[in-house]
């Protein structure tokens, strides 16, 4: 009669072969979270938040984020968003959680064009917007569901400053007395 230790050779090798498959598994799940978090990275907006004086101008110079869009920290009556700017919205446009968390005041009901088709909405008007440090009062907000947690910066203030972009930036400058 043959007895088999505990210590046998097969045992052996089916304890490594277990150890190996959970390095094997522990590599590709590192791997995926690294992929993820090195992605989400890169693809994060690139928020301008600071404006600056150049010779006596006030600008605010936005890097084009790597979706091709211009984003720019702001202020609605103090509540703080994110602002894409959109060249092609007529007004100032947020999500109805957003107005809600700022607690703007219900405003009247609107019908919207939008680049989806007709969106029914809401315009509140003479709010104070901020963006990237620059104040601009009695704006009308347009609430549309849907919008989504970065806001639109429409034209109701981006015909208040001169657009320029060039290149991987744009730049928003406070138009001269001479220029409004």
């Amino acid at each position: 009669m043959r007895v088999l230790s505990k210590a046998s050779p097969r045992g052996k090798r089916h304890a490594v072969a277990g150890k190996a498959n959970i390095l094997y598994l522990l590599f590709w799940v590192s791997l995926a979270l690294v992929t993820y978090f090195g992605m989400n990275a890169l693809t994060a907006p690139k928020v301008a938040s600071v404006a600056v004086s150049n010779d006596g101008v006030v600008e605010i110079v936005i890097p084009r984020s790597r979706n091709g869009h211009y984003f720019v920290d702001g202020a609605i009556n103090g509540h703080a968003i994110t602002f894409m700017v959109d060249t092609g919205a007529t007004t100032v446009a947020i999500d109805t959680q957003t107005a809600r968390a700022a607690g703007l005041p219900k405003g009247y009901p609107t019908t919207f064009t939008t680049a989806s088709g007709q969106a029914p909405g809401e315009t509140i008007p003479r709010q104070t917007v901020t963006v990237g440090g620059l104040r601009f009062d009695g704006i009308s907000v347009a609430v549309i569901s849907g919008v989504g947690e970065i806001g639109l910066l429409g034209q109701n203030i981006l015909r208040r400053l001169d657009v320029i972009q060039s290149g991987d930036k744009m730049v928003l400058r406070v138009k001269t007395q001479n220029e409004k």
